[in-house]
């Protein structure tokens, strides 16, 4: 009898990766052993868990395959048999979109308004500084328009009732002509416009310009009396020039005898 030297190889069973139920490692082994043409055992256990893994991998690729043609039979399902829960679906989406545009227009609403308090606000304190320059421009006009008065022997008497002096009627009256340019005190006319001086032909000086009230009838009250020159002349309280005789410069007799009538 002739003496067999290699064992036939066996079919696994459908469904089983053993054949017999003697384990992946015998079949795989032997198949391994085989194709290798015996080159060893450690071989056919490499190539055995190669083909496992692809196995699980092939399985696990087909089960992904069942659940999405699943869940797009679901949803073609849904779409054409059950369209009311379609539209709740999309109904819900539309106000949930709605309800966010209406969140970020109020956002954007609130914003504008804080934007536009702070502009207010800001425009007022702009308003009420450039009024306090203002007002306090005006009031370093008056103090230099003041010294030009006292400059021009302006009545600086305090009144006993309410403290005003002659100044304040003069500032009431003639103070929109003066203003300060480049740091100093001038005169301008009720147009803006420099005043000038016809006897120099240049700008009025503002001391002048205030000595020329000193002869008015009205305004000359708020100016200290002033001697005139020649003939005896002589300022009144109330500024105006009288040409009465010097009472100093006459002999005493001369007034006795104006006075009762007779020589002295």
């Amino acid at each position: 009898m002739t003496k067999q030297w290699f064992q036939p190889l066996q079919s696994p069973e459908p469904g089983s990766e053993g054949g017999d139920g003697t384990g992946t490692g015998a079949g795989a082994a032997g198949a391994a052993g085989a194709v290798a043409g015996g080159t060893g055992e450690g071989e056919g256990d490499d190539l055995s868990r190669l083909r496992h893994t692809l196995d699980r991998e092939r399985n696990a690729n087909r089960e992904k395959d069942r659940r999405l043609g699943a869940l797009e039979a679901q949803l073609k399902e849904l779409t054409t048999t059950n369209p009311d829960a379609v539209r709740a679906a999309e109904a819900k989406a539309a106000a949930a979109l709605q309800e966010r545009q209406l969140i970020e227009e109020r956002s954007r609403l609130e914003r504008e308004q804080i934007e536009s308090k702070y502009s207010t606000q800001l425009q007022q304190a702009n308003a009420e500084l450039q009024t306090e320059r203002e007002a306090r421009q005006r009031e370093l006009v008056r103090v230099q328009a003041e010294k030009a008065f006292i400059g021009a022997k302006g009545s600086m008497v305090a009144s006993t009732i309410d403290g005003s002096t002659p100044f304040d009627s003069v500032w009431s009256r003639f103070g929109a002509h003066f203003r300060i340019e480049d740091g100093a005190l001038v005169v301008v006319d009720a147009k803006g416009n420099p005043e000038i001086d016809s006897e120099t032909g240049k700008r009025f000086e503002p001391t002048k310009w205030l000595g020329r009230l000193q002869s008015d009838p009205v305004w000359g009250r708020n100016f200290e009396p002033a001697m005139g020159t020649g003939g005896g002349a002589r300022s009144s309280r109330d500024g105006r020039v009288s040409t009465g005789r010097d009472l100093m410069a006459q002999p005493l007799g001369s007034l006795f005898s104006d006075a009762f009538g007779g020589a002295a």
